[in-house]
């Protein structure tokens, strides 16, 4: 989003028409053709939404202008310690209104009940509280040495948040209320968790640690050289680095760059009935393995009304919700939790990060479910097809050879027990389980290959741009790639 906020600046700061905001940033950026198709669609849908609200603002009491310096709010300490708050979003504020708009890149009207909900967030009531307390920021930017310059401290009357989505333009209003009622919406739904923030000791490895200075030191990432098999310049940008990033690479490399820009997808291209099924197969079990507390999963604790539970995705016939109502009661009989004590340590659909210092990389998987029995540690893929798989399982399912390299790197050792890993596969025929050998030499040398013939082409300096073909079809990124819409038209 950072081309969007650039020319927005030019557009609100700079005063520029937007023709000539864009010509701006373009001779500044040479951006490829489909950056520069998304970046004019959404500054559009942005000024839209912005002229939406100032014309509503302004039957209110007067139009808003924008900020260009940040807000922040400071709480000082009686032993010195100055703690800070800032929000990120395009400012605007005038006639005792402060409005904070929060860009992104697709928003979902959503109904009044989830609505309210959204409302109560912590990420929602902790930005009310800041604008309802902030001060501009006067001078440099924020330094771990140093705190910010403020300006004195003017109160609102009113404060305003509102999402706004740049593929949609759709306008999701998310807390409009008085300062006072600001304040409160952070006491009640953020303050707790922000004092918990800031006394630190919890780690949440994942995406957001490719960019962290302290990779290397964070006990949360374990740090294995070479685990994904390929060497990049040591100068280069570390990337992040998944199984479906490999596979989406693999079908075109310009996906996996239009994912790391954060264009917007078009999801229901990409979609299919098995692919929902996976889904909300994953989801089921996921809830039932939360449940507190554990207890094995019972064969007739399943989905009640197959159309109404998968109305969204099913075929009219209702087939594929029926074969999901099966799998997940087949489940039962190869379900993990059975003969766990009710304390047993379970972790369902649980992100982890490991560093690959060689590759230059941070490797992110979400694994379906981590178990220990008691005498060691078990990850556990759960995969769903109409029939059992006959050929590689590493080729089809290169999560299992992440699994086993993670396995071999030490990850989650318990008292020299290898991490075991397991393959549960929810068919039409029923269930199969299969544990995989991770002490044999031939099955480790197996997944080493298949995880760097999945990860070579993303770090060997490859042709990054599109590859126009049958992979066009089903890509939720073809309406920014111009060599898809030629392939399409």
């Amino acid at each position: 989003m950072s081309s969007v906020k650039t020319v927005l600046d030019f557009v609100e700061f700079d005063q520029l028409p937007l023709d000539a905001a864009l010509r701006k940033w373009n001779r500044r950026a040479e951006p490829a053709p489909e950056l520069a198709r998304w970046t004019e669609h959404a500054v559009d849908q942005a000024l839209a939404a912005n002229a939406s609200l100032a014309a509503e603002s302004s039957t209110e009491a007067g139009v808003l202008e924008p900020v260009s310096r940040e807000w922040a709010r400071q709480h000082r300490f009686p032993d010195g310690l100055v703690y800070e708050e800032t929000v990120t979003g395009r400012r605007y504020e005038g006639a005792g209104i402060r409005e904070l708009r929060i860009l992104r890149a697709k928003v979902h009207k959503l109904p009044d009940d989830e609505l309210a909900l959204r409302k109560n967030e912590l990420e929602v009531a902790f930005a009310a509280g800041v604008l309802a307390g902030a001060s501009e920021v006067l001078g440099n930017r924020w330094n771990s040495q140093k705190p910010y310059t403020l300006s004195r401290f003017t109160a609102p009357d009113r404060i305003r948040i509102v999402e706004i989505g740049c593929e949609n333009g759709v306008l999701q209003p998310l807390f409009d209320g008085s300062r006072e009622e600001a304040l409160h919406h952070y006491r009640q739904h953020a303050a707790d968790e922000v004092t918990a923030l800031a006394a630190g000791g919890v780690y949440r490895p994942g995406r957001d640690c490719t960019s962290c200075s302290l990779l290397g030191d964070c006990p949360a990432v374990p740090v294995v050289p070479g685990i994904l098999g390929v060497s990049a310049d040591s100068g280069r940008t570390r990337r992040q680095w998944s199984v479906t990033d490999g596979r989406e690479h693999a079908k075109c490399p310009a996906r996996t760059r239009f994912s790391e820009l954060r264009f917007p997808r078009d999801q229901a291209a990409e979609d299919n009935d098995e692919a929902r099924r996976g889904r909300d197969v994953h989801k089921w079990l996921e809830e039932q393995h939360s449940r507190v507390p554990r207890r094995k999963c019972g064969a007739a604790e399943v989905p009640d009304d197959p159309r109404q539970w998968a109305a969204e995705w099913a075929g009219p016939d209702g087939f594929q919700a029926r074969l999901a109502i099966q799998m997940i009661g087949d489940h039962a009989v190869v379900c993990p939790l059975a003969g766990l004590p009710p304390d047993a340590q379970v972790r369902s659909e649980r992100t982890v990060a490991v560093s690959d210092p060689e590759a230059g990389a941070l490797i992110v998987a979400k694994t379906d479910l981590l178990y220990h029995d008691g005498m060691g540690w078990t990850l556990r893929e759960t995969k769903t097809a109409r029939s059992p798989h006959q050929g590689n399982l590493f080729g089809k399912y290169p999560q299992l050879a992440l699994a086993v390299c993670l396995s071999a790197a030490g990850f989650l050792t318990d008292a020299g027990v290898r991490l075991r890993v397991e393959l549960e596969e929810l068919t039409g025929r029923g269930p199969v389980l299969t544990e995989l050998d991770v002490t044999a030499p031939v099955v480790l040398a197996a997944a080493r290959a298949e995880l760097a013939k999945l990860a070579t082409p993303m770090f060997d300096g490859s042709d990054p741009h599109a590859r126009p073909g049958n992979a066009c079809r089903d890509c939720g990124f073809a309406r920014w790639c111009p060599s898809a819409r030629k392939q399409l038209a």
